[in-house]
């Protein structure tokens, strides 16, 4: 197996010695084939985490902790981006001269308004509206073309349901179809985010009737992440999203390499 979202102390929200050789040694304890760390790079200028992120520094981590696992331990290098469109051309202009194994998208931000932070962004909304914004968003970012996986497609319900209680999709049926079916055509790769796991919904980011329509329109390519902060998070739900991905008609799982796909078998 393959954990491609793991955040390391290069993300200034990670916690509990959250080092790529204690991540390293975990995933060598449970058998794991590779890792990819994918801290987070945001350009949002009221963003805390905005320039903390050095990348000298994270590639010469990087290197040192291939150096020390190699031939036990495939290691990846990715990035998790934060895709804003006020700062669309922002990653683009980071990228360049830059090696990465993946780019991962993903939308913490709708109109600058970030939804992890307390009921902010919810404030005077509808759940229908809350989430029409923030689908938007996501759908830029695969339009965006930037990157190879898009993370997390649903996770606004993470913080919703303290606000509104549980919600249904139903109303955004046709948004999802659009931007399952763009990612579907651009060759990207859906994140099946294991993270839910680890809160009382109990349930992955997308959830499985949204990895099912991903599959009926021709979707074939997903990640499996965890999005661990802290290495006591590592594979969390990782075996529940392979036993979904199989149940949704898919046998395989993929990672990346210098931006190259490559699939291994899932097996139950």
């Amino acid at each position: 197996m393959y954990d491609l979202h793991i955040h390391t102390v290069h993300s200034p929200d990670s916690h509990d010695g959250a080092f790529m050789e204690a991540y390293a040694e975990l995933a060598l304890s449970k058998g794991y084939q590779g890792i990819g760390f994918s801290d987070h790079l945001e350009f949002d200028p009221d963003d805390d985490g905005c320039g903390y992120l050095d990348y000298d520094r994270y590639s010469r981590d990087i290197d040192a902790v291939r150096k020390k696992y190699e031939g036990r331990l495939t290691i990846l290098k990715g990035i998790e981006v934060s895709y804003q469109r006020e700062f669309s051309d922002a990653p683009k202009r980071y990228f360049a001269g830059k090696d990465f194994d993946y780019l991962i998208g993903a939308v913490h931000f709708v109109a600058r308004c970030p939804f992890h932070h307390g009921d902010r962004y919810f404030r005077g909304k509808t759940a229908e509206a809350a989430f029409r914004a923030y689908f938007e968003e996501v759908e830029r970012t695969v339009e965006s073309g930037l990157f190879d996986i898009l993370a997390h497609f649903d996770h606004l319900k993470r913080y919703s349901i303290p606000v509104y209680g549980s919600y249904t999709l139903a109303p955004h049926a046709g948004q999802i179809e659009q931007i399952l079916s763009a990612v579907a055509r651009s060759g990207m790769a859906l994140e099946i985010n294991t993270s839910g796991y680890r809160h009382a919904f109990r349930e992955s980011f997308p959830a499985e009737p949204t990895i099912r329509e991903y599959v009926r329109l021709g979707g074939r390519c997903v990640t499996l992440g965890s999005d661990s902060h802290a290495p006591a998070q590592f594979g969390t739900g990782i075996p529940e999203a392979v036993d979904l991905a199989r149940r949704a008609g898919l046998g395989e799982a993929v990672y990346y390499v210098s931006r190259r796909r490559q699939a291994y078998p899932i097996t139950g």
